[in-house]
């Protein structure tokens, strides 16, 4: 059963890392610096879609790596 829960941890944790830096990809502060940049690296621009998958993959991520590394109560 421990062997699970880590396999959840260790599964959680990129998802949980790619949601936010989609948040941080898409800061309404630097929405003009991110656009430089993406169009310097060829990256598509920072936009609404990126930051709802970014929020949606930020609230799963914690969620499975929440679930995983949680107590069990007898």
């Amino acid at each position: 059963m421990a062997r699970r829960r880590l396999l959840l941890v260790v599964a959680g944790l990129p998802v949980l890392l790619f949601g936010l830096g989609c948040l941080n990809y898409t800061d309404h502060l630097g929405w003009g610096h991110h656009t430089d940049v993406a169009a310097t690296h060829g990256l598509p621009p920072p936009s609404e879609g990126i930051q709802r998958l970014g929020m949606l993959l930020t609230a799963v991520g914690g969620a499975i790596v929440g679930y995983g590394s949680a107590r069990r109560t007898a």
